[in-house]
This record gives C-alpha cells, sequence and structure tokens, in this order.
C-alpha cells in the first residue's frame, strides 16, 4: 500500500516514524510531504508542555496520561535525547480565588491518579533556586510532566523514518487532494506534480481545512484569521541563560522553561489578545517585551534579552477535541491541539488503525462526530 502523510510536523513526523518500524506492518512506500522543513511551523515554535494536568474529562484525560508514557518510551529509544526534557513543572497562585481552584486542581488530578502536590517554599527553592515566588503563594508540583524542544524532536523522527525507508518531500506544499469519484487518491504539489497515494493521511496542522476543503471535506476548527481568534500566540526565546531555570514553570502571569539553545521559552495567555495576522511588527515586539520584563520580574538574576519573537499559530478544533479518522475512502485525517503531548501516542494507534484493525481509543475523537460542544 502507497501512504502519503502531507505534514512534518510533531505529529506528521512521529506518525512517518512509528509506520516505518519493522514491527507495524508498514507501508510498500510511503512518503511524507512538508512545505518547508520537519517541525518548522507550529510544532517548532509552541511551548511545548507535554501534560496531562487538566481533570475536568476524565476519559480525555487518561488519554493524555497514555500519551506521556508513550514520550517516554519513545525518548527511551532515542537514547535521553536532549530534545526530550522529562524536568517536571511547577505552578501557584497568589490570589485566594485563584489558590481555591489551583488546590482543587490538585486534589482532582491526585484522586485520578496523576502525580500532583502541593509542596512548601522550601521545596520549591529546592527546585527552582532562582525563581523569586511570594511568601503567601500556594504552590503545586507535578513531577512527571515534560517539555520537547519540538522542532529537534520532528526533524528527529522523520530523519529516523528515511533511514527506513520513508521518502521525505521537503520544501513543496500540498495544495489540493487528488479525487477521482469520493476517493482521494493523492495529492498536487505547489510545483505542479501529482503524488499518488492509496492512502493520504492529512497531518497538516492549521493548514488541514483549506486543503481538506480542495475536496469538500469538511473540519470543524477555530479560523485563527478572524478577530479575537484562540489560534494564534507568541511565544519569545532569551539569548543565552544558562542554569536560572530547570525546568517548566507557571507563574501567574508567565509561563517558563528553557529553550534548545540555554536561553528560556516564555509565554504569557494575556498577552496573546489581537494576536492575529494583522498584527504589527511593532505590536509583537512590544509583546516581547512585556514578556521580558515578566522574565526578569520572575528570575531576577535573568540578564538576557529578547532574541526571537514568534508567532504561533495552534490548530484548535472547535469542541477542544482531537480530529482523528477515515473522512472519505482514501483520506485519514490527523489533527489536534495538544499535538505535542498526544504525538507519539496517537502515531501508535494511528498505525494500527491503518492496518485494518480500529482504536476504541480514537472512537470519541473522529472527525465526523456531532456538532461540537464545549470542553468541560
Amino acid at each position: 500500500m502507497r501512504v502519503l502523510v502531507v505534514g512534518a510536523g510533531i505529529i506528521g513526523a512521529a506518525l512517518a516514524d512509528r509506520l516505518t518500524r519493522p514491527a507495524s506492518g508498514a507501508p510498500a512506500r510511503l512518503t511524507v510531504v512538508e512545505g518547508e522543513g520537519p517541525g518548522a511551523g507550529t510544532s517548532g515554535t509552541s511551548y511545548a508542555w507535554i501534560n496531562a494536568n487538566d481533570p475536568a474529562d476524565p476519559a480525555y484525560h487518561r488519554f493524555r496520561t497514555a500519551a506521556m508514557s508513550t514520550w517516554r518510551d519513545l525518548a527511551a529509544g532515542f537514547g535521553d535525547p536532549a530534545w526530550y526534557r522529562p524536568s517536571g513543572n511547577i505552578m501557584w497562585a497568589t490570589a485566594d480565588e485563584t489558590k481555591e481552584r489551583l488546590a482543587d486542581r490538585v486534589a482532582r488530578l491526585s484522586g485520578l491518579g496523576y502525580a500532583a502536590d502541593l509542596i512548601t517554599s522550601d521545596r520549591l527553592h529546592e527546585l527552582e533556586p532562582h525563581v523569586a515566588v511570594p511568601p503567601d503563594a500556594l504552590v503545586a508540583h507535578y513531577p512527571d510532566e515534560a517539555y520537547v524542544h519540538g522542532g529537534p524532536a520532528a526533524r528527529a523522527l522523520a530523519r529516523r523514518a528515511r533511514e527506513h525507508g520513508a521518502d521525505v518531500v521537503t520544501g513543496h506544499r500540498a495544495v489540493r487532494l487528488n479525487t477521482d469519484g469520493d476517493r482521494v487518491t493523492g495529492i498536487r504539489l505547489d510545483d505542479g506534480r501529482d503524488l499518488d497515494a492509496d492512502l493520504t493521511v492529512c497531518a497538516a496542522g492549521r493548514h488541514s481545512p483549506a486543503l481538506l476543503a480542495t475536496a469538500g471535506v469538511p473540519l470543524p476548527m477555530v479560523d485563527p484569521s478572524e478577530p479575537g481568534s484562540a489560534a494564534p500566540c507568541l511565544v519569545a526565546t532569551t539569548s543565552p541563560a544558562q542554569g536560572v531555570l530547570n525546568g517548566l514553570v507557571h507563574a501567574p502571569g508567565l509561563s517558563a522553561r528553557p529553550a534548545e539553545a540555554g536561553g528560556l521559552v516564555l509565554e504569557a495567555d494575556d498577552l496573546d489578545a489581537g494576536i492575529d495576522e494583522s498584527a504589527s511588527p511593532a505590536l509583537i515586539r512590544q509583546v516581547g517585551g512585556e514578556l521580558l520584563a515578566r522574565a526578569r520580574a520572575l528570575i531576577p538574576a535573568l540578564a538576557a534579552n529578547i532574541s526571537d519573537v514568534r508567532r504561533c499559530v495552534r490548530p484548535l478544533p472547535t469542541d477542544g477535541y482531537p480530529l482523528i479518522g477515515f473522512q472519505r475512502p482514501g483520506l485519514y485525517t490527523a489533527v489536534t491541539h495538544s499535538g505535542i503531548t498526544l504525538a507519539p501516542h496517537l502515531a501508535a494507534l494511528i498505525a494500527q488503525e491503518l492496518a485494518g484493525r480500529p482504536s476504541p481509543a480514537l472512537a470519541p475523537y473522529r472527525p465526523n462526530r456531532p456538532p461540537p460542544h464545549p470542553r468541560p
């Protein structure tokens, strides 16, 4: 069987890697198409936090917890790669209302068997000695959470898939799905070439709705071009700041973690308002400056500066849950928010389905499920 994977972000790269493993019943031919390079899009610009930190939906929480375990197994197979960091996560609250919510979250997560604890300020300073935390803060620790450097991770997975026989085509974008009646038969590239396949997997992230629309296939996702859309965010990276942060930190007003090149990765949800496709360079620089100011308040010893501010467009299904499954004969879709957390686990389950064994774990996440309902 000829399989074509469109997209080499973390989802497409993990799937390609899984499909080329000998035990997976590898297709006769696997081709991966990526417009830039593996991990060059959202996967390489996102905050990339691996977690199951939301207890609101216990079934989805269990799905994400299983994905965290799959990440550990995958990283072990690469020999503890520098792009996978099981650092743990610290989160705190200072206002009474947010303290109550944090305490409730920790209790509910613990009740689900998830590693979540309230810790003392002394323990916090053992974990993160350079971080300034108000003395009255309520502090939570999630020791099993991790982060990845998304670009290097996707490149490593795509490289291993290529070594095992996949054809990885980069620098050309899929502009349409080719069809024969109701069946999808492959894609057309931006240089006019057609690539034929028995099965096309759309793992194109935020670009998936446009590609699927060329064959009249809908996909319920948030439109990043709409004013006020929740899909875009800004992620800043600082110049090198070795040793000032050991792992993930979620403070009021700032999320921070170590960056690939020794600096920090910074993000703040409240600063993403107005960061749509029309956001000016001046606004982006302004947000970068504010992120740096917050980082210096969080880490008083920080002497770094902002080296890059990137606009990250997240693929957001309208109800927040993954969109995974067959949509037409010859067409399988694999698009989700939380792709960083879910990618290797989804890859294993999708490979099973492509081999003809439907996965009960994926049944709640089919693209043709009833109209979306808000996440609880």
